[in-house]
């Protein structure tokens, strides 16, 4: 299940791009991988829908009725790990999620106690990727064409 966060609280200020932009991008991005992906995978507006700050313990307590029996699962970025201790009602979150901490390529071991896999992923992070398009970088090795086109389109991250 991809979701984008809504109105992440710990973040200094609003994402750049509306909640809707990003579930667009998400789809775009989604729609490029391969069908046998496609087809495990499933993208959710539901933080993006919900007013107010939006906490992981609130979207899981959303998702549990319509899953009772299953499992989930937060896959978090390392960096995202890092403040995890910081999140809402944290105590209550690790009762109910497993966490697992993707490493980018080259990162040492974390130390927060998660499980954690190193994916071959592009070592990069997406305030990177950001930060490229705003200055006219050349971005492709990163994202994908139809998700550069929307950007463009909606001038997205100071994109021209």
């Amino acid at each position: 299940m991809v979701m984008p966060a809504g109105n992440p609280y710990m973040r200094d200020h609003a994402p750049a791009a509306n909640g809707f932009d990003r579930i667009e991008m998400c789809t775009r991005a989604l729609d490029d991988l391969p069908s046998a992906v496609q087809e495990k995978t499933v993208l959710t507006d539901l933080e993006v829908r919900r007013e107010g700050p939006t906490y992981a313990i609130d979207t899981i307590g959303q998702l549990k009725p319509f899953f009772p029996s299953d499992t989930f699962t937060l896959i978090l970025g390392s960096d995202a790990a890092a403040g995890f201790d910081k999140w809402h009602r944290v105590d209550a979150l690790k009762k109910v999620v497993e966490v697992l901490v993707v490493r980018r390529p080259g990162e040492s071991a974390n130390t927060s106690g998660f499980k954690e896999v190193e994916i071959d992923a592009l070592d990069i992070s997406a305030t990177k990727v950001r930060e490229l398009i705003e200055s006219g970088a050349d971005v492709s090795a990163y994202i994908s064409d139809s998700v550069l086109e929307y950007i463009k389109e909606r001038g997205l991250y100071g994109s021209k």
